[in-house]
């Protein structure tokens, strides 16, 4: 005996905006034939009409809601109108209002781009942004309570939407919180994305409403095919099911502790901050075993920068914040790794001179200098000497400063560094060259094989290891690793990670 499957979300959330509560008599209203409910939504197909069966103000309100959703080719279209706050509990059944009509058809919206992007097998991620601790907010706003909420909402809308990009689509989740899809990034980019809209709509409301903070808002991000598999039986499951994907998520943006650590213009320059991992391959034993810290920035002009194009050349107070957010996340996920009873590599982190040693008065080093001894034997202190306005001579004295601190140095160079002698006698590990530094410019065959190949060479003559990391194509890792290169990293080695674990 065979039962039949299960529609998906898409075609139950569609029916459940047709179904009517019975009127109160003995005979219930008629529904509409699922062909009007199915067809009319899926991604594609022309804007629904009603059928003349299901005649009602409330039926031609959703079809008109419904029309002005489609593009002129009659496809869904990717972006939710403006959204309305009313919140209809019993998500199955008619909404009764215009309100909670935009709502739902909201959720249908995304839902049909949920389901698109997953049957195209691309990338998105999926963020929600909940306001929080309203009923406290109730208590002692008191009769300014309903401008309050009212105005809560206006600016957290106003600052999602100037975030998002044209063919992000954002709905409303429940009468607290929005959810959003970044169609076009990662789930390490929608972070990003997620924390600068909720620190946005912290520092707004605190502004504009004169209130202390009261955890205004959380931020989460989980990646669109776990969304998409943990729809349920019914459009309410589903919400149920959504909120447990979630909640199992780290909020992107938790709100600091105390006096805020930076100052607001320094903040703005900076921007928001993400750390990812560049999985290293270890040539000799062909096994990933070390994790290279790898910056995300988010700036004020709203784009996306990684690696390092994200440090700003003329700026070592941003510069030193970024390497101190580096640092500090690879202690936290070291020591979080460990307390969980995970197996975690050693952890790679390159640090600028000028933040170790110039701009920071030793705060960094005085991070690991913190550590148990223990500890320390999971870090691996990479002084980047390429910093701006830096002079070499003070990458020695990074390295005497460091070294007690840590499991091993290292020093990333440029293809024309020669002192490998003083490397050796400083106790230096490896040496190396980061492709992704501006100043290394387009990789050619002449450069690659007179300029960038050789550094494994002449580290080898003094006993160095040495490390080719920013690989972004498939040839240059092969000569590498021919070349005699210890490490190897970048897109063609292996994606980024979110924690450096061994898998």
């Amino acid at each position: 005996m065979t039962q039949d499957k299960k529609p998906g979300f898409l075609k139950r959330l569609a029916e459940s905006l047709f179904e009517e509560e019975p009127e109160p008599t003995p005979s219930p209203r008629p529904k509409p034939a699922a062909q009007h409910s199915v067809a009319a939504l899926s991604v594609g197909d022309p804007a629904p009409g009603l059928d003349p069966a299901f005649d009602s103000d409330e039926a031609r309100q959703i079809s008109a809601r419904l029309a002005t959703l489609h593009d002129q080719d009659g496809r869904v279209a990717v972006k939710a109108e403006p959204v309305d706050w009313s919140f209809d509990e019993d998500f199955g059944t008619l909404a009764t209002t215009a309100q909670s009509t935009d709502q739902v058809v909201s959720q249908v919206v995304f839902a049909a781009k949920l389901q698109e992007i997953v049957g195209k097998g691309d990338k998105g991620s999926a963020g929600k942004l909940q306001l929080l601790n309203l009923d406290e907010i109730k208590r002692d706003a008191g009769d300014r309570w309903e401008q309050i909420a009212e105005k809560a909402h206006t600016i957290a809308e106003q600052v999602i939407r100037h975030r998002l990009a044209p063919s992000d689509v954002l709905a409303p989740y429940d009468d607290n919180s929005f959810i959003v899809l970044f169609a076009e990034l990662t789930e390490e980019q929608a972070r990003l994305k997620a924390a600068a809209i909720a620190r946005e709509v912290r520092e707004r409301l605190l502004g504009e409403l004169g209130m202390k903070d009261h955890g205004w808002v959380k931020a989460f991000v989980t990646d669109i095919a776990t969304l998409n598999a943990a729809a349920g039986a019914s459009p309410e499951e589903t919400v149920l099911s959504w909120n447990k994907v979630f909640d199992s998520e780290e909020d992107c943006a938790p709100p600091l502790p105390g006096p805020q650590a930076i100052d607001a213009e320094l903040q703005s320059r900076l921007g928001e901050i993400g750390i990812s991992y560049r999985p290293t391959l270890m040539t000799a034993k062909g096994v990933i075993g070390i994790y290279n810290s790898h910056v995300l920035r988010l700036d004020a002009l709203n784009r996306i920068l990684t690696g390092a194009a994200a440090f700003p050349p003329n700026d070592a107070a941003v510069m030193f914040e970024m390497d101190k957010a580096a640092a500090k996340r690879a202690v936290e996920q070291v020591r979080a790794a460990l307390k969980a009873g995970q197996r975690t590599g050693l952890l790679h982190i390159t640090l600028h001179t000028g933040s170790l040693v110039t701009h920071s008065s030793g705060l960094i080093i005085d991070m690991f200098r913190a550590l148990p001894p223990e500890f320390r034997r999971f870090f691996i202190i990479g002084i980047n000497a390429q910093s701006p306005g830096a002079p070499q001579t003070k990458m020695w004295e990074a390295l005497a400063a460091i070294q007690p601190f840590c499991r091993s140095v290292t020093a990333q160079v440029t293809a024309e560094f020669a002192d490998f002698d003083r490397l050796a006698r400083a106790k230096v590990s490896a040496v190396g060259i980061d492709l992704e530094e501006p100043d290394v410019g387009d990789i050619t065959p002449t450069s690659l094989t007179k300029s960038i190949l050789p550094l494994s060479k002449h580290a080898a003559k003094v006993g160095l290891q040495s490390y080719l990391y920013g690989i972004k194509r498939r040839e240059i890792v092969r000569a590498a690793r021919d070349a005699g290169f210890t490490y190897l990293n970048g897109p063609a080695v292996a994606a980024n990670a979110a924690q450096p674990l061994i898998v």
